[in-house]
């Protein structure tokens, strides 16, 4: 009687999305979600599982005849090293002074600056609110963007999320650097009533976002780890 055959496909799909948990370092998904992602029934996804925990022995002499054919021939490179993207440190760190530099000015026009947290019990501490501008809203969206691009495994709602809020966050920096260039060519000194109380409301709007997120995200985690 020969054994039960297994959806190759579905065996691709479920390796690849419990790799990309192991790579992120988060919990390898039950069958619950396994059962989601993929659009299998829980039957089929607990014999791919008990397929990729018991390999076949065919899979076995594939594995045996690659390593034979790698030794067998000294020219035939094994490791590929890969390339490093070091022009994206070059491009990252520019982009990261002018877009720290628009978001701070942008923040003094709009009343951001020195302040003391702590009145009374620290005076001495002072602190330029206009910096929370580009450590909220950039961090966000790069939060936002790989949570969008680099985790399959999550569920569509909380990837439809990521990508509407990171195209959001994206935007939304892209006007801010737009603004504050404008107003410094044209010599104010201050932002319009209107734009300072869109910058007022970025900070909240984020921790907004980055919570709603985070939630997600955990949410799926947590699904992922039952079963």
């Amino acid at each position: 009687m020969s054994a039960p055959t297994v959806d190759e496909g579905l065996v691709h799909r479920v390796r690849v999305l419990l790799a990309e948990a192991e790579a992120e370092g988060r919990p390898r998904p039950g069958r619950p979600t396994l059962t989601r992602l993929t659009g299998a029934t829980d039957h089929q996804v607990r014999k791919v599982l008990a397929a990729l925990e018991k390999p076949s022995a065919s899979e076995s002499t594939n594995v045996d005849q690659t390593l034979t054919a790698s030794t067998s021939n000294p020219m035939t490179p094994v490791l590929t090293r890969q390339s490093r993207p070091w022009p994206l440190i070059l491009i990252g760190l520019a982009a990261a002074v002018a877009v720290w530099g628009g978001w701070v000015d942008l923040g003094q026009l709009t009343g951001f600056g020195m302040v003391q947290p702590l009145p009374g019990l620290f005076d001495k501490l002072r602190i330029n609110t206009a910096i929370v501008l580009p450590l909220g809203i950039e961090a966000y969206g790069g939060y936002a963007l790989r949570t969008w691009l680099s985790s399959a495994s999550l569920s569509d709602r909380t990837r439809l999320f990521a990508r509407w809020s990171a195209i959001a966050s994206l935007v939304v920096g892209a006007t801010a650097q737009v603004a504050s260039h404008l107003m410094r060519a044209a010599h104010l000194t201050s932002a319009p009533p209107l734009v300072t109380v869109l910058v007022a409301c970025v900070p909240v709007l984020v921790l907004g976002l980055a919570t709603g997120l985070a939630t997600l995200v955990k949410r799926d985690t947590g699904a992922g780890g039952e079963g």
